[in-house]
């Protein structure tokens, strides 16, 4: 995996480990979601959480280094959880299927991230689309690696030459879903879901079964 791996890195991130570190960065997310960031401060953060902004520049010098540990704690959030879904399931089919679910389920429903596509498309619109390069590379080795897995498991049968396509491939439909929520495409619901699965998604890994 790159050393410039987006995912890596927010999974390699270290903030301060105690208390008020902690509510920082939650009163930090909590500001966020209700203001957004044009008019984020840490003056605003101090109020919410009851700490002196000295307090708050002891953790944090700059704001951006705030927002850049905001940021790369909901990545760690995100990853861990989705790690944990994937990690839980018995065969190739549910692993794909019950991920793909996590991830469009989460990334759709996230409150910074909706605010910000909704309210201040400027500030992250352009690293999502035209600029989503780095992204989408992260997103490709995190999937093209857990399919590794499963071929060196004795899972799947896939050509190397053909992972990192396909790994582009899911991590661009989820990227899709969650940056044009309108679809006919039943997503939010459990049963749509699994229909959806069960019509696209379970059929491809079969014809990956050694």
């Amino acid at each position: 995996m790159r050393k410039d791996d987006l995912l890596q890195r927010a999974l390699s991130s270290a903030t301060p480990g105690d208390e008020n570190s902690d509510r920082i960065l939650g009163a930090a997310l909590a500001q966020a979601e209700d203001f957004g960031l044009r008019r984020f401060t840490v003056d605003d953060v101090a109020r919410r959480v009851g700490l002196s902004r000295v307090t708050i520049y002891r953790y944090f010098p700059k704001k951006d280094q705030l927002l850049n540990a905001l940021i790369m704690r909901e990545l760690r959030r995100f990853l861990t959880k989705a790690d944990a879904v994937i990690a839980a399931q018995p065969t190739p089919e549910a692993k794909l299927v019950e991920g793909l679910k996590f991830c469009v389920t989460f990334l759709r429903n996230h409150r910074l991230l909706n605010r910000l596509l909704r309210t201040e498309p400027e500030f992250i619109l352009p690293h999502l689309t035209v600029k989503a390069g780095p992204f989408l590379g992260a997103a490709r080795n995190w999937i093209a690696g857990l399919m590794r897995a499963e071929i060196a498991a004795g899972q799947l049968t896939l050509p190397d030459e053909d992972i990192e396509a396909a790994a582009e491939l899911l991590a661009r439909t989820v990227l899709s879903l969650v940056l044009t929520p309108d679809t006919v495409l039943p997503v939010d619901s459990a049963e749509g879901q699994q229909r959806l699965a069960d019509l696209y998604f379970t059929p491809i890994v079969h014809t990956l079964r050694p």
